[in-house]
C-alpha cells in the first residue's frame, strides 16, 4: 500500500488525532474537505468508515497518531494510525454482541482495506473508489 495517492491531480490533508477525538469534529473535518469531490451519498460511507477507523483507534490503543486522507484517480484513501502494534480482527457476525462490526463495516465499504505495520505501531487504511458529482 502506498504510503500516499501516487496522482498529480491528488490532494492529501492530515489531522494528527488527540486521545478521544470528538466525533462529530472528525465528521465535519472530512466533509468539508470531501464535499465538493464525491457525491453525498459515496460521503456518507466515507465518513463511517473514517468514523468506524478512528474508533477503532481510540478504543483499543493507548492513542491514535492521525488521520490521513488522500482523494485522487477516483478513489480516496483513508489512512488511521497508531502507537499499538496489535492488527484489528475482523469478527463474525453476531446478534447478541454490541460492538466489533466497525472492520465489518470498512470491509464492506472499501474497495480494499488493510494493516502496514509502522514503528511500534500500524496503520489501518481503506480505499474508496467514487465517482464525482455530476458524473
Amino acid at each position: 500500500m502506498p504510503e500516499h495517492v501516487d496522482d498529480p491531480r491528488s490532494v492529501s490533508w492530515v489531522l494528527p488525532l488527540d486521545a478521544h477525538p470528538a466525533l462529530t469534529d472528525v465528521r465535519l473535518w472530512v466533509r468539508q474537505r470531501l464535499g465538493a469531490v464525491v457525491t453525498a451519498d459515496k460521503l456518507d460511507d466515507i465518513v463511517l468508515v473514517v468514523i468506524e477507523l478512528v474508533t477503532n483507534a481510540d478504543l483499543h490503543t493507548p492513542s491514535p497518531g492521525r488521520l490521513a486522507v488522500s482523494c485522487g484517480h477516483g478513489t480516496v484513501q483513508i489512512e488511521v494510525t497508531d502507537g499499538d502494534p496489535s492488527l484489528p480482527v475482523l469478527k463474525p457476525p453476531s446478534m447478541t454482541r454490541s460492538g466489533g462490526r466497525g472492520i465489518a463495516l470498512v470491509a464492506a465499504l472499501s474497495a480494499r482495506w488493510g494493516v502496514r505495520r509502522r514503528g511500534q505501531g500500524k496503520a489501518v487504511w481503506s480505499l474508496v473508489e467514487f465517482d464525482s458529482p455530476g458524473r
